[in-house]
């Protein structure tokens, strides 16, 4: 099929089901060109694509419109990362919501994580590979980073419903239907961004951390963007656009710090934005419930702390759940779409 492309490998796992979803995309009207990325993982809309058209879907980005990460550079002497420390604060709240920062209040959910596969995270540099890049970056090694990975919440919820079941999903929407749509669509991607901004800054005084954070990198992989070539949505895939980016693992493994290389015009402009599942939520608890108990994953084999309330969600986010990082992350490489600056390791990660 001319207008499909699937990044992989022979090492990466990719499900069938997830392929024949691409294929039906690529009769939709209007539609150029999909990409599947290395991330890509089951579902009628698969997360890790991207699709350029002619027409907006707003069914193929769905409900939780800005989901994207945020990696902040947290500036904390080493002596000062106590992990079980930074757990027992955290343990002590049932969500983020309940603590108060001095922020204007700009919207319901503004500032709490959600539940799925969103999470907070603290993260220590596990290795720099592009020295350069990295001092380019002006990221400190010895620093602790921030990783947030959340959406709109019920925001972009509401935004979606306004529309969905109203158009052919074969056709898209009409032109001022898509006009309307979008404006409210950018409305719900600012939101996001500033959301996951007021998380990690929850996050923090949670933890009793008093000190100025930097922006490393912030993308949004739930989109709807207007380019030279038509309306690219991006399902779970990360921008090439807006220089280093931050590529997810599973709790239980790396994440990797990247730049997007010149050629990313043959990924529809887009990179993976995780691991990507490789068992679907329903079936992750009963493959794993019998060989782990809920304290087993409160530990990851890496040596980080989990944190989550949430046994089910416990069970259905688990790192055996997902793709292996490493074979995403070499994916890209080998297909000349990314570099890589550097690896992180977490060591805590908060769940809601």
């Amino acid at each position: 099929m001319d207008n499909l492309t699937i990044i992989t490998s022979q090492k990466n796992w990719i499900d069938i089901r997830s392929v024949e979803a691409l294929k039906k995309i690529t009769r939709f009207k209007g539609v150029k060109k999909v990409v599947g990325l290395p991330d890509l993982s089951v579902g009628v809309v698969p997360n890790g694509m991207a699709v350029l058209s002619d027409r907006v879907y707003p069914h193929l980005i769905a409900g939780d419109i800005g989901c994207g990460m945020s990696l902040f550079e947290v500036p904390l002497k080493p002596k000062k990362i106590k992990v079980e420390r930074f757990a027992k604060y955290l343990s002590k709240i049932d969500s983020l919501d309940d603590v108060d920062i001095d922020t204007p209040y700009l919207g319901y959910h503004l500032g709490s994580i959600g539940k799925g596969n969103h999470f907070a995270e603290l993260h220590l540099v596990n290795e720099v590979v592009n020295t350069t890049l990295f001092e380019r970056l002006r990221c400190k090694k010895e620093s602790m980073y921030l990783l947030i990975h959340s959406g709109s919440r019920n925001f972009g919820q509401i935004i979606f419903d306004k529309v969905a079941g109203k158009y052919n999903p074969s056709e898209g929407l009409s032109q001022k239907e898509a006009e309307d749509y979008l404006v409210n669509h950018d409305k719900a991607i600012e939101f996001a961004k500033q959301s996951r901004q007021e998380i990690a800054r929850r996050l923090l005084k949670a933890i009793k951390v008093e000190t100025s954070i930097s922006t490393v990198s912030d993308t949004a992989h739930n989109s709807i963007l207007k380019t030279k070539y038509g309306w690219l949505h991006r399902k779970g895939a990360t921008p090439t656009d807006k220089g280093a980016v931050i590529i997810a693992g599973s709790r239980g493994s790396l994440s990797y710090l990247v730049v997007p290389t010149e050629h990313t015009q043959k990924s529809n402009y887009s990179l993976a934005h995780g691991a990507g599942r490789k068992w679907e939520r329903s079936s992750a608890e009963a493959k794993l419930k019998n060989h782990y108990t809920k304290a087993d994953l409160t530990r990851t084999s890496i040596g980080s702390r989990v944190l989550c309330q949430d046994s089910k969600l416990l069970y259905e986010e688990a790192p055996q759940a997902y793709k292996n990082i490493d074979i995403v992350i070499n994916d890209l490489v080998d297909a000349g779409l990314v570099k890589v600056v550097a690896t992180f390791c977490p060591i805590l990660t908060y769940k809601e």
